[in-house]
Order: structure tokens, then sequence, then C-alpha cells
């Protein structure tokens, strides 16, 4: 679930639920599939700096498919896993592709993350705006969708995201809003809403 694709449309990358879901040892990671002649090889995990024994999903590419921004979830008393650092129950974590390695990642700079719980994130075709939801309090519900609402925030200068803001009534409801997509057009929103 939570698939996205490069520009280029050749590299496919999404969210699988891995282990023994009826035990409650499962837990999700990156897998990536690429287009061979019109055809999707099988999918092959993300390296192990990417996918950690932590929740890892619904990433998003930058245009160059240089660049992933994803969300990452603690583990109550355990943290984010592999020296990852966090605000709040699950945030926005960045890596960036240098030759064929992907960096480890980091906690999203700037003022995106928050005591709050940000996921879905979706990156505009320049790779300037992030559309994302942001739902309540960790304790609150943290990981329920209701109540989440779609916020943005923009890329500065200086590498770092700018303090997100919600977006207006007429977009955000009293219910839920969730599943954000950007269109390349950089004009139009889809996103889901039991509102």
């Amino acid at each position: 679930y939570f698939p996205t694709l490069t520009v280029d449309q050749k590299q496919l990358l999404y969210t699988r639920r891995v282990g023994d879901i009826r035990s409650g040892n499962a837990q999700e990671d990156f897998f990536v599939s690429t287009d061979q002649n019109g055809y999707w090889s099988s999918g092959e995990p993300m390296p192990r700096n990417i996918n950690t024994a932590f929740n890892e999903g619904a990433p998003t590419y930058a245009p160059d498919g240089r660049t992933l921004i994803f969300v990452g979830c603690a583990i109550d008393r355990v943290g984010y896993g592999e020296g990852r650092r966090g605000y709040g129950s699950c945030d926005l974590f960045i890596t960036q592709k240098v030759g064929n390695l992907w960096l480890d990642p980091i906690n999203l700079p700037g003022g995106v993350n928050s005591q709050h719980w940000e996921t879905q994130p979706s990156l505009s075709a320049d790779g300037k705006t992030l559309y994302f939801i942001r739902g309540p309090v960790k304790g609150t519900g943290a990981r329920n969708t209701r109540n989440g609402d779609i916020y943005v925030s923009k890329l500065q200068e200086d590498g770092s995201w700018s303090v997100a803001v919600k977006l207006p009534d007429n977009i955000n409801t009293p219910k839920a809003e969730c599943s954000v997509l950007i269109h390349p057009d950089g004009q139009t929103l889809y996103f889901s809403s039991n509102g």
C-alpha cells in the first residue's frame, strides 16, 4: 500500500507489512520494483538503514527519485530505532541517495514534526511544497486517523521546512482527512475525507 512512483515512472516504491500478523509481530517496510521493458520486477526490500525492525511507511519521492520522505513510527519506551530521533508517535524522516547508496534517514529538519502524529506525506513536483496529515497527540488516539487534517510546509533556502500550516476549513472538516496527494500540476489536491 501507499505506492509512489519516480517522475520517470521507472521505480515503484511501496509499503509492505511483513512478519507474523496473527501473532502481533508484524511491522512495515519499503519495497522497490523497477520497470523492465513494461513489466514490474519482483519487489526488493530497501536497505537496512532505511528499513528497520520498526514501522516505516507512506513514502513520497522527490522529482529526481534521489530524495525520499517517509513516516517512521516509534514503539513505546523503545523509540524509532537505529539511532533515529523523533518528537511524536510518528514523524516524517528524510534520506537522500548518493551514488547507489541511501544515506541514513534523519528527522525532517524544520517545523513539520511535532508532538502530534505526522503521516502520509506528498511532495510537489518541484520538490518545494510538502503536504501531509497531522493527527492527534500521542495518547489521544495517535494512530487513529479520526480528526486528522491536511497541513502544508514549504522548503526554505537553508534546506529546512517551514512551520506547517493547516489548510483552510473548506478542505479540512471536523472529521478525518487522509491520503493526501498533490498532483504534478501543483494546483490539484486529492485526498480522502469522512467529513
